[in-house]
């Protein structure tokens, strides 16, 4: 897709039939700190892009559930009712770990709670969704659309969010997004990666009407924010749409050489 887009002088969306979206809102992913810490970690996001939402890790890292309740709500006090919220437990509960962790923030208002099960319990993530009227993202750790298709009818989601890296490429995302629209199930690729990664996240959203908001990493991830020598840089919680070549991407070859030698 980059090649042909390059050899074309158009972007990748043009390729894949034109933009739905000139731009969209982005949040911040990270979200690591204590509960004591936690609010002003996710603050520190939203003071470097302006970001309207974030993403924190929650699950048995934590601990106990409770540990990872008390951590929410520090960040929902710290953070104020007008910032969006999304919890990620990377499939690490139970179905009972995860019912209690969604009843007990559901005075918190999250936009989502991801992976809340092991990416094989689809039944399971089902059965979370159906306790509980947080909305409920998956996909980062499925392959191709026969998964995702899978998820919709068990009806264990309301967010699909493929990585462009995991579930097939472009191509595949491209399916993957209309299986989501054609069930009203909205898409967030998963994005945390290199500028070609997330390049390729970024056309997806542009042509797919089920797209919604774009993950921008703010953890310690180089890949993103040194490789590529173009920036992608939200501006007050906004993803313009590149309109550059191709994926838009020119690889730093300085970086290349210093991590290739460490």
């Amino acid at each position: 897709w980059d090649i042909l887009g390059r050899s074309l002088g158009v972007p990748v969306w043009q390729l894949l039939g034109g933009k739905t979206h000139a731009a969209l809102p982005a949040y911040a992913s990270g979200g690591w700190a204590p509960a004591e810490k936690i609010g002003e970690q996710l603050q520190s996001y939203i003071d470097r892009g302006g970001f309207k939402a974030v993403k924190m890790r929650v699950g048995t890292g934590d601990g106990e559930v409770a540990d990872s309740v008390r951590r929410v709500h520090a960040a929902r006090e710290f953070l104020g009712p007008d910032i969006d919220i999304m919890a990620d437990a990377h499939g690490t509960y139970s179905v009972a770990e995860a019912k209690r962790f969604a009843r007990e923030v559901a005075d918190c208002r999250l936009a989502w709670f991801e992976e809340p099960v092991i990416a094989d319990n689809k039944e399971g993530c089902a059965e979370v969704r159906a306790s509980t009227d947080i909305p409920i993202s998956a996909g980062e750790s499925e392959f191709t659309r026969f998964a995702f298709r899978d998820l919709a009818a068990v009806k264990a989601v309301d967010i699909f969010q493929p990585d462009p890296a995991i579930c097939g490429g472009i191509t595949e995302c491209m399916r993957i997004a209309a299986l989501a629209d054609a069930h009203q199930i909205m898409l967030a690729p998963h994005l945390w990666g290199g500028p070609l990664h997330f390049s390729a996240g970024l056309q997806l959203c542009a042509v797919s009407p089920a797209a919604t908001i774009v993950e921008y990493s703010l953890g310690a991830n180089p890949l993103l924010h040194e490789m590529g020598e173009e920036k992608f840089t939200p501006e007050d919680g906004i993803m313009t749409i590149t309109d550059r070549p191709g994926l838009g991407v020119t690889i730093n070859q300085d970086f290349v050489e210093k991590y290739r030698r460490a």
